[in-house]
């Protein structure tokens, strides 16, 4: 269970949110270059029409990226929506009217689930909120507190948390926080009977032990 002092927690309605999301070193790109045959989508760089399933490159330390035809290109620092502009740019000078479609393939977010565990969300949007991110991971477990959601956000030496209340609707209209990559959600489960009884184990089976010698001893007197 974690635990974190209430003048730590952030409130969520005064989180300033990075409206668009900033290519950085280490990312995986998904990268599609199209055009328009007249008839059908074409990727120009697999000759395949149909689907955009792309190619994936990643973001090297020095920000550039080793493209088909172009060399290495400094993308770190652009917005997708910029980065999809210089490219289309510069495939220009190969094809006619080439379009391109850019997705970072990397960019997740983690969700504990309490007992169900932890699972990866891909953030496929800018504006992806924590309502959708729990959705896409399964929702609130059974026995997961809704009005205890957390977020961690940033280094995890000296994180920003957020504590989210999903258990009533001013708490998820509240809550309505766009989600960034490698944000972890935390959701926290109630305590069981059985939880209790195995946090409890060692002294119940100390307390046994005793009982049975206490129960042994008084056998061998009578």
């Amino acid at each position: 269970m974690m635990k974190i002092a209430s003048n730590q927690l952030a409130r969520v309605d005064t989180v300033k949110v990075q409206t668009e999301y900033v290519i950085r070193p280490g990312d995986l790109l998904t990268l599609g270059v199209y055009a328009n045959n007249g008839y059908e989508l074409v990727d120009v760089l697999r000759r395949t029409g149909g689907g955009q399933s792309g190619l994936k490159y990643q973001v090297r330390q020095n920000g550039f990226v080793a493209l088909p035809m172009l060399d290495s290109v400094q993308l770190a620092g652009h917005t997708i929506k910029q980065a999809e502009q210089l490219l289309t740019q510069k495939y220009s000078y190969y094809f006619v009217n080439p379009f391109v479609r850019i997705e970072v393939s990397n960019r997740n977010v983690i969700v504990f689930r309490g007992r169900q565990g932890a699972q990866v969300v891909l953030l496929q949007r800018d504006d992806m909120n924590l309502l959708e991110v729990i959705a896409m991971a399964g929702g609130i477990p059974q026995g997961g507190k809704a009005y205890r959601v957390r977020i961690i956000r940033g280094s995890l030496a000296n994180p920003t948390v957020f504590d989210v209340d999903l258990s009533t609707v001013e708490g998820i209209k509240s809550a309505n926080l766009k989600m960034q990559a490698d944000d972890i959600v935390y959701i926290e489960s109630r305590l069981t009977t059985a939880d209790v009884i195995n946090q409890n184990l060692p002294i119940i089976t100390f307390l046994t032990t005793i009982l049975l010698i206490f129960t042994y001893i008084t056998g061998l007197k009578t």
